[in-house]
């Protein structure tokens, strides 16, 4: 017999060794013994979790040589045969490929057809909700009044998409992700009867890299032990699986907590180089400052941080030296650089943004840390009203409270959350001119990605002034063309998007003509560069920084 993978090889035979899904396998085992047997199941769920083999075990105990049993012998030929897929009783059809009206008509007459072996002829259908809506009515009447020996078991990953009709007429079981305590345990029983040496550490990356799939952390493990020859390292599994090792992870999270913004430049330029992928640097950032999150909470970590206790050591010292509002504005940073890589732009410049935001805040306090400062004695003089505290990163010092009321200790914390509310209606949002600026070629260079030809109207303009949370970017009058197309609605849309989630503010964009002109072509193109480098050289900077280049336009042969 050939090589049998992990996958198939550590498949569960009966109801025992199914993991992490004891609500179902008691239930049927019950159900089994006190012969209380339906004639339809449903079993949902993500994949690789034990939909399939429960259906199996569930046909093995029903139609067991030696009778109905909640553990089936696996010895006889019967057992064998369903584990086989050859059985003639156990019928196994998949959704995907049998879908058709005509596939569900000639299940319809074979139903009739009483077992040739087992005591029930069981018809297990794998992804049943890709069947076609005419499929699912002709199964309707057989569905709901089929034969006494027959049983019909529907397994899907996706019973939103089940029609209700078929969903009402089946017994439903709902499997979990398997949790990476319980699929660490099984790696380990796999590990030592295959005889691989793997470091501790290893199980818990090969477990989080499977998403709660015990199939997906089997077919991982077959795959590393293939490319490290039987001895497992974690180096191993973080190249093999492109993982980002806790080490990295943690230098980020101390750039980011230092404000140090230049060396977070260089760690994206270094992480990149190496291989990894943004997006998942950015996920697996995300849930690194998750783990601080909940540290900063309070909350007894070591059941729901799945790290070892060095690590969660550290995480508690880097959550000591942040705000709540600090972790709440990092991750909500991060969760916007992935939804921009969402919507296909450059992941380059995406990490690198995120990494200049999140280094380069200002300290966030939260509401709850307002009031406890409230609450203490003022050291300052007793006349004095004390000065309140931002709620949201600013870069001048600005009152997030015009006035404070004194109240009493049941009433306060409600009348802050109104005058927060009030004041942040009444003031208008403050966009500095030089961010703009600052953002400005980042933007150009964005929608260059979706539609080029916006990208070189907008490199005609530039930031003039701001009103409000508009910004006016004026353009020569002899460009009136470029104008009437950037206030076209789709583009005017998809510009001030792309510049909110650049700027991490709502903004809005007016395009007006200028008296400025067009700068005149200079004979020597280096000459060029270097000049409007030295006028810009907040553009030079963020050039220098992303990674971009200055382009003459064929008109008039303008930068």
């Amino acid at each position: 017999m050939g090589y049998l993978p992990f996958a198939r090889k550590w498949r569960p035979q009966d109801f025992d060794e199914i993991v992490g899904q004891e609500h179902i396998t008691t239930t049927l085992k019950n159900a089994i013994s006190m012969d209380r047997l339906h004639h339809a199941y449903l079993f949902t769920g993500p994949r690789g979790i034990g939909k399939t083999s429960t259906a199996r075990i569930f046909s093995k105990a029903l139609n067991c040589e030696k009778g109905l049993s909640v553990k089936p012998c696996n010895a006889c030929s019967t057992c064998k045969e369903i584990t086989s897929g050859s059985s003639m009783d156990v019928i196994e059809i998949d959704g995907a490929s049998n879908r058709g009206i005509d596939e569900i008509r000639n299940l319809r007459e074979t139903v009739k057809f009483s077992p040739s072996k087992g005591h029930f002829k069981i018809y297990i259908i794998d992804e049943v909700h890709m069947l076609t809506t005419e499929a699912f009515n002709a199964l309707l009447k057989t569905l709901e009044e089929p034969p006494m020996h027959v049983k019909f078991i529907f397994a899907t990953t996706e019973p939103h998409k089940v029609l209700p009709t078929i969903l009402s007429r089946c017994q439903r079981f709902d499997f979990r992700r398997i949790q990476i305590k319980d699929i660490t345990a099984k790696l380990h029983e796999v590990c030592k009867v295959e005889n691989l040496n793997i470091d501790e550490e290893a199980f818990l990356y090969i477990a989080k890299a499977s998403d709660g799939s015990m199939r997906d952390a089997e077919s991982i493990l077959d795959q590393i032990a293939s490319f490290s020859k039987g001895k497992v390292s974690l180096k191993n599994v973080i190249e093999s699986l492109g993982m980002i090792d806790q080490e990295t992870l943690f230098k980020s999270a101390e750039l980011i907590i230092s404000k140090d913004t230049k060396s977070g430049i260089h760690l994206v330029d270094e992480i990149l180089n190496s291989g990894k992928d943004a997006k998942q640097f950015l996920l697996e950032l995300l849930e690194h400052f998750r783990n601080i999150m909940i540290v900063k909470s309070g909350i007894d970590s070591d059941e729901i941080i799945c790290l070892p206790k060095d690590s969660i050591d550290r995480i508690k010292v880097q959550a000591g030296l942040l705000t709540q509002g600090d972790i709440f504005y990092i991750i909500s940073v991060i969760s916007n650089g992935l939804k921009m890589i969402k919507q296909l732009l450059p992941e380059r410049i995406v990490f690198e943004l995120s990494m200049i935001k999140l280094a380069s805040r200002d300290s966030i306090i939260s509401i709850e840390e307002i009031l406890s400062k409230l609450h203490a004695p003022s050291s300052g003089n007793v006349g004095e009203t004390p000065r309140p505290v931002s709620a949201h990163p600013v870069h001048e010092e600005k009152s997030f409270f015009k006035k404070i009321v004194p109240a009493t200790e049941n009433n306060k914390k409600s009348e802050i959350s109104n005058l927060a509310l009030t004041n942040s209606a009444q003031t208008p949002i403050s966009i500095d001119i030089n961010r703009v600026k600052d953002a400005w070629p980042i933007l150009v260079k964005a929608m260059a990605v979706k539609r080029m030809s916006i990208s070189s109207y907008l490199a005609e303009g530039e930031p003039d002034s701001v009103k409000g949370n508009v910004i006016i970017i004026g353009f020569p009058k002899e460009l009136n063309f470029h104008r009437e197309v950037l206030e076209e609605k789709n583009n005017k849309d998809a510009i001030e998007q792309a510049l909110s989630q650049i700027m991490d503010m709502p903004v809005k964009m007016s395009f007006i003509p200028t008296d400025r002109k067009q700068k005149e072509a200079i004979a020597n193109n280096s000459e060029i560069k270097e000049d409007f480098k030295t006028k810009e050289p907040r553009i030079d900077s963020a050039l220098n920084i992303f990674g971009g280049r200055l382009f003459k336009t064929t008109k008039n042969n303008q930068i």
